[in-house]
């Protein structure tokens, strides 16, 4: 019996697709505007990555991509043209970087 609402309107999730429009609906709430880093946090960011480079330590990065917060863990190797590359052949530009930890 307490299956009876899932029932009652199973086929109008498919007829409507309303699971896809519900989950664009919440991933359209978490869109955010960039968050903007002081002088500071940027000087401590510049820090921590060529810390990491000269240890070859892994780090998790926590980035800014089109209105959503994503983490990344993975070795920095290089830097050019204030881009990030990392081992496993993915990069970031420097200016979507929020948050570097160093584990």
């Amino acid at each position: 019996m307490h299956n009876r609402e899932t029932i009652r309107w199973a086929p109008f999730e498919s007829i409507f697709h309303t699971k896809e429009v519900l989950s664009e609906i919440e991933l359209q709430k978490q869109i955010h505007p960039k968050p903007i880093l002081s002088e500071e946090e940027i000087e401590i960011l510049e820090k921590k990555i060529l810390e990491a480079i000269h240890t070859q330590s892994t780090v998790k990065v926590t980035y800014y991509y089109k209105g959503l917060e994503y983490s990344k863990i993975g070795k920095i190797t290089r830097i050019y043209s204030s881009k990030l590359f990392f081992n496993d052949h993915s990069s970031l530009y420097f200016e979507q970087i929020l948050n570097l930890q160093i584990l």
